[in-house]
């Protein structure tokens, strides 16, 4: 469907952040329901506005598409990659936290499957997740190197490359379980993804070297 063309009055600042917010929440469930698909008339009917409205907020469908991905990843960053779940404790114990979380975080979220899954590939998408996956791993990597000079995981691994194989490895595995007929259980898929992790990573555990000593 072509922009509107037609002059869209002004709304006050306040109610325009609540409508943008409402056409987002209509979007993302619109998403959903149509397995990554929707139509900018029935997004505008959810709503509550005209579709004139809905393009003055966003642009194009293709802006809205991108603008609830961004919306869906500054949701994640905040529960998952943004957070230090336990302050104070060693890497392994912290990120088998933060592995929970990202768990608990797709499974709770209806958007996860369809992002994951069926949008990844669509150009707006692939442009806002290359720069999200970006930033994660940069930040895997500076979490990486402080566990390497602590010496949890072996310094000659390269950090940001590791970062990557993690994060992708986890997305793939995490994208799997959204597809699969049956869900495994988070505990579970916690579990396996934490072996994966620790596996990758060589993590070496000191509590459990001390502990092997004292033995």
């Amino acid at each position: 469907m072509p922009r509107s063309s037609a002059v869209i009055p002004l709304e006050p600042a306040g109610r325009s952040v609540a409508t943008r917010r409402r056409i987002l929440a209509a979007a993302a469930a619109a998403l959903v329901e149509g397995q990554g698909m929707f139509e900018i008339g029935d997004v505008a009917k959810r709503a509550g506005v005209s579709v004139g409205l809905s393009y003055h907020h966003f642009g194009s469908k293709a802006g809205l598409i991108a603008t609830v991905v961004e919306d869906y990843y500054d949701r994640f960053e905040a529960a998952v990659m943004d957070v230090n779940p336990k302050p104070g404790a060693d890497w392994g114990e912290r990120e088998r936290l933060r592995t929970e979380r990202m768990v608990a975080f797709h499974y709770g979220e209806t958007l996860a499957p369809v992002i994951l899954t069926r949008l990844s590939r669509e150009p707006e998408v692939a442009a806002v997740e290359a720069a999200r996956i970006d930033r994660h791993i940069a930040l895997a990597a500076r979490n990486i190197r402080l566990a390497q000079e602590r010496g949890e995981i072996p310094a000659e691994l390269d950090a940001p490359l590791l970062g990557a194989m993690i994060l992708g490895g986890l997305r793939q595995a995490i994208g799997q379980a959204l597809a699969a007929p049956k869900r495994p259980a988070q505990a579970r898929l916690v579990d396996q993804l934490w072996a994966f992790i620790a596996g990758t990573a060589r993590f070496r555990d000191a509590r459990r070297s001390k502990a092997g000593k004292k033995g």
